[in-house]
Parts: C-alpha cells; sequence; structure tokens
C-alpha cells in the first residue's frame, strides 16, 4: 500500500470512530450573551429524559452567569436561555439550532458510525445565532412603552446581533433588505448609504464578533 492510501485509510477509519462533527468542531461551541442592562442573570433550561424506570422528561436549568458573558456550551436541541434580573421581567429565548456542515462529512467517510457518533456527542448541533443582545423591560412598564424608552443605540445593537448573518450577506452584495433598514436606524441619509456600506464593510473584516461589530457601527454612526 503506498503512503498516500496509508494516510487516507487512517483518516476515514478516524472518521469512522470518532465523527467529523465531533473532531473538526467539537461538542461545545462558544457562546456570547449581552444585555441591558448589564449584570443580568443567565439561566440554560433543558428537555431531559429520567433515569428512571419510566424515563419520564423533566426540565433542568443552571446559571451560567452574569452578563457579559462568553463561554463554551454544550451543543444540545431543545434548550432555552432565561434573562433575569431584580427590578426587570424576564426574558426567554430558545437556543436555536441547525445541522452542523461537518455532520455531512460522516455521511461520506464516517457512515453510520460516524453519524452516531455526533448524535450522542450533541456536535450534529450548531447554535445559530451564537451571540446575543437582549434589552430588559423594567417592571411597571409595558413592552409598548419600553420600545419607546429605549434607547435608539439599544434598539440599533438589538438588530445588528440579531441580523449579523443577514446583514453580512447583504453587505457583501451591496445592499438588501436588513441593510436598508440598517440605514433607517442610524439615521444615515440615502445620500451617504455608499459611503456606510464601505465603511461597514471594512469593519466586518475587522470584528467578526457581532456585539463588538455592533459597538463599532453604533461609536461610528450614532453619537
Amino acid at each position: 500500500m503506498s503512503k498516500i492510501e496509508s494516510i487516507l485509510t487512517i483518516i476515514m477509519c478516524t472518521a469512522m470512530l470518532g465523527g467529523c462533527s465531533t473532531m473538526m468542531s467539537g461538542a461545545t461551541q462558544e457562546v456570547s450573551f449581552q444585555t441591558s442592562p448589564e449584570d443580568v442573570v443567565v439561566t440554560v433550561t433543558a428537555r431531559v429524559r429520567g433515569d428512571g424506570p419510566e424515563y419520564a422528561w423533566h426540565d433542568t436549568s443552571r446559571i451560567l452567569g452574569k452578563t457579559p458573558l462568553t463561554l463554551q456550551l454544550d451543543k444540545a436541541d431543545g434548550q432555552s436561555v432565561v434573562f433575569s434580573k431584580d427590578g426587570y421581567k424576564p426574558v426567554t429565548m430558545k437556543l436555536t439550532t441547525t445541522l452542523d456542515s461537518w455532520f455531512w462529512g460522516n455521511i461520506v467517510f464516517g457512515g453510520v458510525i460516524g453519524s452516531l457518533t455526533d448524535s450522542m456527542s450533541g456536535a450534529v448541533n450548531e447554535y445559530s445565532p451564537s451571540q446575543f443582545f437582549v434589552t430588559l423591560t423594567p417592571d411597571g412598564v409595558s413592552r409598548i412603552e419600553n420600545s419607546t424608552l429605549k434607547s435608539q443605540r439599544d434598539k440599533a445593537k438589538e438588530f445588528i446581533v440579531g441580523r449579523y448573518t443577514n446583514l453580512m450577506t447583504n453587505v457583501s452584495q451591496g445592499g438588501g433588505e436588513d441593510f436598508n433598514a440598517l440605514m433607517v436606524l442610524l439615521k444615515i441619509e440615502k445620500t451617504q448609504q455608499a459611503d456606510a456600506l464601505r465603511k461597514i464593510r471594512a469593519l466586518f473584516e475587522v470584528y467578526t464578533d457581532a456585539p463588538a461589530f455592533a459597538d463599532h457601527v453604533i461609536a461610528l454612526y450614532l453619537k
């Protein structure tokens, strides 16, 4: 057997035993949470099957920490996060997942064994989005009133972080619906939007972290 064939055999066997997604992207993923105000408790909840004879489903929860917070989170489907702080209404958001692109490597190299390995480890999942910015509503204030009270900077940051992937696509294509909405939020006139597109594209190339990118865009246009 030639040297190249030997290397290929080793790669294929390793993929079959370990699972491509588990090897390449792992069973955890970096997730970040930012809020307005800060010092908000972030709790993750999940629906799990028990160990008893009936294997009943039940909810579990654990505190991840306080915002701003960035950590490695186990990849799993069906999870939610709760943002809570005294004096504010709690906010619950689902941790949505998509199929990790490396999963398809299992079909090519690892077959059923590699795919099962990823399913058991959670690596088949990928959080999307993986970065969050949430504005909490004070107690005694309706959501409509809070929307009015919310600063333009908070509105812009929520939009940029929440639509980060679509905005990247729009900017690379020279414009689009989300980019146009951003221009309205930033109060940029049509005559200045071509220059804004150029500057925002440059910021995209430097800041790949959505909250950091949002902060720099806001600092540039919302004084």
